[in-house]
């Protein structure tokens, strides 16, 4: 059985210190955290990393007197965003290094016939799965301020760019195969 982290109330009322709450925190979410960094797409090292960022930074909020009533759940949206800001770093170092070393090989990015194929598909996909994937790859807009400009909910719009990559890993699979 594993052991149950006190809410930030419990903890208070138990007179927990923060290092306390901390360690709780980790014996009881740690795991789980660990692996929802993995889901994230980031690999050992790095999923390790965050959730040790994702308790630091809760150590230091928590040392500047914020109230969080809920630590785990804050703790997990902070692996969330870190794994997504570790994806958008190497997005953006995908596009930097061909422009910085263009002639070395291993930086050399998608050919343009490779990108154009893909961006051709993204036309062929519904108007709102298309308009959620073009803000957020081309325009690199959080899903939050894509809900905004197109009036829908955040989760909405994530629905849409997850079908609408379905759909493009389906029409690029059959069109590799063929």
């Amino acid at each position: 059985m594993q052991p149950r982290a006190l809410d930030a109330v419990e903890a208070l009322g138990a007179g927990m210190t923060d290092a306390d709450m901390l360690t709780d925190l980790q014996a009881a979410h740690g795991s789980a955290l660990y692996d929802f960094a993995r889901h994230q797409g980031l690999n050992d090292e790095q999923a390790a990393d965050s959730v040790q960022e994702a308790l630091l930074r809760l150590w230091r909020e928590l040392r500047r007197g914020t109230i969080i009533e809920r630590p785990s759940a804050w703790m997990f949206r902070t692996v969330y965003h870190l794994a997504m800001s570790h994806h958008r770093w190497r997005r953006q170092l995908a596009l930097l290094l061909p422009r910085i070393a263009p002639r070395h090989l291993d930086y050399a990015g998608p050919e343009a016939s490779d990108r154009l194929t893909v961006w051709g598909a993204v036309d062929d996909l519904p108007s709102r799965q298309r308009q959620v994937l073009y803000l957020h790859y081309a325009a690199d807009l959080p899903f939050e301020e894509i809900a905004g400009i197109l009036g829908i909910s955040p989760s909405a719009a994530r629905t849409h760019a997850s079908r609408g990559m379905v759909r493009l890993r389906t029409h690029l699979t059959r069109e590799v195969i063929s």
